[in-house]
């Protein structure tokens, strides 16, 4: 018996691992109907959701773009850098350098937001928990953070819904990190979100615009650091609003903004003659 069948078996067995082996580190393959783009963009949100979930205490510091719309509906965009502090199930922490300077604080009670350039805090009471917090202030104040979906208990609900469409659009680098782009439209909002390719599926990027509000102001933000294992003290939620700072009641009148805010419905179409 000659040694070429062995070898030839052998090359074969290697050629069958080098395939496994190109398999594996290519990933699964790039979907390319618009269901196989949407059920993969939202497993990415999944895998996403899910690590934030895991995370009782967690940090977040932010790099922002964000629109600021007058009544005369002129766009100005300002530029700043926020530390976002959590602590579930019902404490956080905002604090954003740039524009007015924005600080708030949640208790499980109470919000409390100062506004360092104007001097002025104002307080509300508020549901047990972060996830009924945010509703409260996107359905009952009008005051919706648009970042804010990625701090619920579950993102992915607060994200996709059954009339969500879109998803992969492909890979893009976000700084030097090589991300998953996705993309989605919903009803009143478009918004894309850059996953990194390896690493903790946490975001990079989250890009969205309101189509419902007036100007469709949009908001931009890069993620600059994660930390879901920050260690939080009650001192970090308790109101620190310095004592020449007056009280306003600007949430009790965000409400009734609201309608100057929405943009306005299309004027239904005339009846056929």
């Amino acid at each position: 018996m000659t040694a070429q069948p062995w070898t030839a078996a052998l090359s074969r067995s290697a050629l069958a691992t080098l395939a496994t082996i190109g398999l594996v580190a290519c990933g699964p393959p790039e979907p390319t109907t618009d269901a196989e783009r949407l059920a993969r963009g939202r497993e990415l949100v999944q895998q996403m959701s899910a690590r934030l979930a895991g995370a009782t205490e967690l940090t977040a510091t932010t790099a922002e773009e964000r629109d600021v719309v007058r009544p005369s509906g002129q766009k100005d965009r300002v530029s700043l850098t926020g530390v976002y502090t959590v602590r579930r199930p019902d404490r956080f922490h905002t604090k954003m350098a740039g524009g007015k300077g924005l600080e708030s604080w949640y208790d499980g009670k109470m919000l409390t937001v100062a506004v360092q350039q104007d001097k002025v805090f104002a307080q509300a009471p508020m549901p047990e928990t972060i996830d009924r917090t945010l509703d409260a202030l996107a359905e009952r104040y009008d005051m919706p953070l648009p970042m804010g979906d990625v701090f619920y208990s579950s993102a992915e609900k607060a994200l996709l819904s059954d009339t969500t469409t879109g998803g992969y659009a492909g890979t893009e680098n976000v700084g030097e990190t090589r991300c998953y782009h996705l993309v989605f439209r919903d009803v009143g909002v478009d918004w894309e979100l850059w996953l990194p390719v390896q690493g903790e599926p946490l975001p990079k990027r989250l890009k969205m615009v309101s189509k419902q509000r007036k100007g469709e102001p949009l908001t931009d933000v890069t993620f600059t650091g994660w930390n879901l294992a920050s260690k939080t003290s009650d001192a970090e939620f308790t109101p620190k609003v310095p004592t020449d700072y007056e009280g306003i009641a600007i949430l009790q009148r965000a409400a009734a903004v609201k309608a100057a805010n929405a943009k306005p419905s299309p004027e239904p179409a005339a009846p056929a003659k």
